[in-house]
């Protein structure tokens, strides 16, 4: 009952249909690191740092107040897994692994999804970015990071 009026607080952004969805349907381009077990993990269209990943459970949730333990315990046991192949792929000295919920904590998109963001020397380390600061990568150099970061997995 407590979850279920936290949840009721929270108010997700309004997308219609939801990219990630689409996202798992094939229905939007997507450079996949990992899909596996009701889990997927791709590049995030608009890399703020290079080889910036989300990662989804493929059954529709608008907030983590709306997942089960088991999907959340499958969920981060990925982002961990996936974080390690980041760190080997491209040896940054740095990651942010984060989660919002809400527009008012700056979801984006009504799909839960965990930001790996990696962080590099030549970069300013404290500088938070949000997806309307920064245009979408191109399809290409996104399928050839997914490509560099898989053979870390």
């Amino acid at each position: 009952m407590e979850g279920e009026k936290a949840r009721l607080s929270l108010i997700p952004p309004e997308r219609d249909p939801c990219p990630f969805c689409s996202n798992i349907q094939g229905t939007n381009r997507c450079a996949f690191v990992y899909r596996a077990n009701g889990i997927s993990s791709f590049v995030n269209p608009r890399q703020y740092e290079r080889g910036g990943l989300l990662i989804i459970p493929d059954r529709h949730a608008a907030t983590i107040l709306e997942l089960d333990q088991e999907t959340m315990a499958e969920l981060y046991v990925h982002v961990q897994h996936v974080a390690r192949a980041v760190c080997r792929a491209l040896q940054p000295i740095g990651l942010n692994i984060f989660q919002n919920n809400g527009s008012a904590a700056g979801q984006s998109v009504p799909h839960v999804h965990i930001h790996i963001v990696p962080r590099y020397h030549d970069k300013e380390p404290a500088k938070v970015y949000s997806e309307k600061h920064v245009n979408k990568t191109p399809f290409e150099e996104r399928v050839t990071l997914a490509r560099i970061i898989k053979e870390y997995l």
